[in-house]
């Protein structure tokens, strides 16, 4: 991720980039707001129950959305966001896992309804690499070049 200043020091905005090794280069890639709107499409127009779904949408707007690839997010937070109590909550988290769509790091200090306590949520690399893929070939396609930094 990198900010972006303008001539007064302000920050403008945040560009959310992507690092890949290829040829014995790194090169990182600056995501766009067309892959945002690809990843919301792709989370809609995924074949996914209810909850699945909206638990993604929710992840998706407080990660991506916002230019940041995972963020703290509570349970009980989540739950409320989704409409669903917080055991249905845990099924779904453990379903978007096992598929391969969300990654999720736990907090320490075991079992708690509290309100503080944070787990880190993401889209997965996996989710994340199909929609930067699909992305990348429609620029490609339609004579774009997406901006690239070789290191």
């Amino acid at each position: 991720m990198e900010s972006v200043y303008n001539s007064k020091g302000e920050k403008e905005m945040t560009i959310l980039s992507v690092t890949t090794q290829q040829n014995g280069y790194k090169e990182t890639i600056q995501l766009d707001e067309f892959y945002k709107s690809l990843m919301f499409q792709s989370i809609m127009d995924g074949d996914h129950p209810r909850n699945e779904r909206d638990t993604m949408l929710v992840v998706f707007r407080k990660t991506i959305h916002f230019n940041k690839w995972s963020d703290h997010i509570s349970m009980y937070w989540l739950s409320k966001a989704i409409g669903i109590s917080e055991n249905t909550l845990r099924e779904t988290i453990k379903r978007l896992e096992l598929k391969g769509f969300l990654t999720i790091t736990k907090s320490k200090g075991g079992r708690t309804s509290s309100a503080k306590k944070f787990h880190s949520f993401s889209l997965s690399d996996e989710f994340l690499f199909m929609i930067f893929d699909k992305w990348y070939a429609i620029k490609e396609e339609n004579g774009f070049t997406p901006k690239v930094i070789f290191c």
